[in-house]
């Protein structure tokens, strides 16, 4: 990784950073929703909450989770005799989809001139330090 992070160019870079830290700040905003979420509705276990991840790795954030919590989240289920309902607890689908739409937003008219500009002084300011 080092390899190719000195190969990219100091705009590219930037644009990387300022990604990171969108994909950062929004993984800790989905995190506190659905813990938000989950203890208004009622969910005691520690299991649901422990087992969640959220990572950011470069410009990729990976969330892993319970099967549980897909179940959770699902209004019906199927069984050998047909649909039933079930009680649905949305601490799934609508927090991720409803984060989604800000991650999109945020990356496609966040990275202002302004935003630029400062990455950039924040990376010329690293290799200063560094060299």
């Amino acid at each position: 990784m080092i390899v190719v992070d000195y190969m990219l160019s100091l705009s590219d870079r930037s644009e990387r950073r300022f990604i990171s830290r969108v994909l950062l700040e929004e993984s800790q905003d989905m995190d506190q929703a659905q813990r938000r979420i989950m203890s208004s509705r009622g969910f005691g276990d520690g299991k649901m909450y422990n087992d969640r991840k959220y990572s950011v790795q470069d410009t990729e954030l990976v969330y892993e989770h319970l099967p549980e919590h897909r179940f959770t989240d699902m209004s019906t289920r199927n069984t050998g005799t047909g649909k039933r309902r079930k009680k649905s607890h949305p601490i799934h689908n609508k927090v991720m989809y409803g984060f989604a739409n800000n991650v999109v937003r945020r990356l496609n008219v966040g990275y202002t001139t302004a935003v630029k500009k400062m990455m950039m002084d924040e990376l010329a300011a690293e290799l200063r330090e560094n060299t």
